[in-house]
């Protein structure tokens, strides 16, 4: 079956979240009738968070550990912050009317934006380093604020390896800027006595979600909400050429890879969707404008379906927020939002005021100067991979791709020890789509697991190793050539440990471990087996040593077993224990498939 479209194990996730989604379209306007104040997409955060963090996560058996992995709901509602998410964004290319597009106001609107978009990236960016946020954080909230909300946010995640925990914090923190937006720029624009053009050039260019901002646009008069949606409109068109720069800033391939890379990774294939559905849109309302009954319907169609694919992807996404988090990181988040909303409507309403009769000098000096502060800034505060080893002193998480980093800069100083490696891992939370490589690889035959090298050390021998465990899979009987240290991301196995007693094993111990647990190799002493008896994946990183003089061997009972009680003994034919290799395979976060 293809991986976009769901099986039968991604169903309670996805019927999870569509059921929280259905309900918020429903209740928001009956709650809140014609209010711009409340949208469905934040309704749905709220619900999804408010089922993780009450009692009812509990009756209907979902997970609250750290990730929310391992319950039955947790593919499904992977499956929705990839696929359904990816679809919503291909279909908002619908969305994206250029009817309203005049080129006097358009070329207005673009000089303004040539200002804005990169400061406020500067500013965000400087202002997440100094409050200590992470980068993919910082992101988030940069293309929440220079495009549209929360659908650029949910678009951009994948792409710069966010956390789902991330996306919520930064749409909840975007959203509150545009209620303080539907609060102060009325009165704002009126104190300033700011003509039709003005008002609705600045609501479309100030705002940071579309129905926020042509709500904006509404409070100052009808033709102002007109322009609002075009200066928006705008905006929107320009979600792809972001994403596509983004990929560009965050791509994780090795530098001796970059020639090599697939024009696929530079332009995400939902990317090329939404910009030609916009192009069909454009094509659509000229050639049905006469005539446009049957278009003005699949349109309203279209929209219907992208709100509720949205929806689902952010009900999702509350199901990954825990209060607590909130208490944690929130006012940060919250204060870069806040940063960032500030420089995109301060600094438009200036250009805007100062331009309002052509591009003058006062126009194109403060936009330089701005520009340049934000540069400025950015360099000077900006978070950098410096601050790693400064995160994980503090106890901060770190991504997947991070501990690589990390282990990179720990093994130039010198061999990394197994109690620096435990500290490393005990960190790792991975980001969307950092275990996609592992995921998909290949069940290699003579081990019967999934196994990925992301790192491996350039001078020590010490490698940082993926174990994917289907479930009910069992690997062989083995010990290792080095010591280790392993930590579980996610699932439950089962690890059997085994004491030498002759030509033959006896079974010393059995142990279950869930998330989060720890479990140490050592070099030709420990032989176990692993089980995966659950209904999920179960996935560990191995920080392995260098390799010893023991060797590696494998114990091949020569009868089956089955129980494997404790003190159970049974003879073995004990061999070495050779790994399959496999051709490597690169991607976003770089890792080789071999045994």
């Amino acid at each position: 079956m293809p991986a976009w479209l769901p099986s039968r194990r991604e169903f309670p996730g996805l019927v999870l979240a569509a059921g929280l989604a259905v309900l918020a379209l429903a209740f928001t306007p009956l709650a809140f009738p014609g209010s711009p104040w409340v949208s469905p997409v934040v309704v749905a955060i709220v619900l999804g968070a408010l089922v993780l963090n009450s009692p009812v996560a509990a009756w209907i058996g979902l997970a609250v550990e750290n990730g929310r992995e391992g319950d039955a709901y947790e593919r499904g509602l992977r499956f929705a912050g990839k696929w359904v998410l990816r679809l919503a964004i291909v279909l908002m290319g619908l969305k994206a009317s250029a009817d309203l597009i005049e080129p006097q106001l358009l070329a207005r609107v673009v000089l303004v934006l040539v200002v804005t978009l990169p400061t406020t990236f500067f500013v965000t960016h400087a202002v997440a380093g100094l409050l200590r946020l992470r980068r993919e954080m910082a992101d988030l909230v940069a293309i929440g604020t220079m495009v549209c909300g929360a659908s650029a946010i949910n678009a951009l995640a994948p792409t710069v390896f966010a956390r789902r925990r991330d996306q919520g914090l930064a749409i909840t923190a975007i959203f509150l800027f545009s209620v303080v937006a539907l609060t102060t720029l009325l009165p704002l624009g009126t104190a300033l006595g700011l003509d039709v053009e003005l008002s609705g050039l600045w609501a479309g260019l100030a705002v940071n979600d579309l129905s926020s901002s042509v709500a904006v646009g509404g409070q100052f008069g009808e033709d102002e909400s007109v322009l609002a949606a075009m200066a928006k409109t705008v905006r929107i068109v320009l979600l792809g050429p972001l994403l596509v720069v983004f990929s560009q800033l965050r791509r994780r391939a090795p530098a001796e890879d970059r020639l090599r890379l697939r024009l696929a990774s530079h332009l995400p294939l939902f990317v090329v969707g939404y910009l030609l559905l916009f192009g069909v849109r454009i094509i659509g309302d000229r050639v049905f404008a006469a005539d446009g009954t049957l278009w003005a319907a699949l349109l309203a169609c279209n929209d219907q379906v992208v709100s509720f694919a949205v929806a689902t992807v952010c009900a999702s996404i509350g199901l990954q927020i825990q209060v607590r988090t909130l208490v944690d990181v929130g006012w940060r988040v919250a204060v870069t939002a806040g940063a960032a909303w500030v420089t995109i409507a301060s600094l438009s309403l200036g250009l805007l005021t100062t331009g309002a009769t052509g591009v003058t000098a006062v126009n194109a000096v403060g936009g330089l100067v701005a520009l340049g502060f934000g540069f400025v800034a950015f360099r000077r505060w900006g978070p950098t991979p410096i601050s790693l080893q400064a995160r994980l002193d503090q106890g901060e998480p770190l991504t997947l791709s991070e501990a690589v980093e990390l282990f990179d800069l720990l093994d130039r100083e010198g061999p990394i020890s197994l109690t620096v490696a435990r500290r490393v891992l005990k960190r790792v939370q991975p980001a969307i789509g950092e275990l996609v490589l592992l995921r998909e690889s290949p069940i290699q035959g003579g081990i019967n697991y999934r196994r990925l090298t992301y790192w491996r050390s350039q001078e020590h021998g010490s490698s940082l190793v993926g174990i994917l465990w289907t479930p009910g899979t069992t690997a062989h009987i083995h010990s290792h050539e080095y010591s280790a240290v392993g930590q579980r991301i996610e699932g439950t196995v089962e690890t059997v440990d085994f004491v030498p007693v002759g030509t033959g094993l006896r079974v010393a111990a059995r142990t279950e471990a869930g998330p989060s647990e720890t479990t140490d190799f050592v070099e030709g002493e420990t032989i176990h087996v692993v089980r995966n008896l659950g209904a999920h994946d179960a996935i560990d990183l191995h920080f392995c040593g260098p390799r010893g003089t023991a060797g590696a061997l494998r114990y091949n009972p020569r009868e089956p077993y089955s129980s494997l009680a404790v003190g159970q003994e049974f003879t073995v034919d004990v061999v070495e224990d050779r790994l399959p290799l496999v051709m490597p395979r690169s991607g976003g976060l770089r890792g080789e498939s071999e045994g």
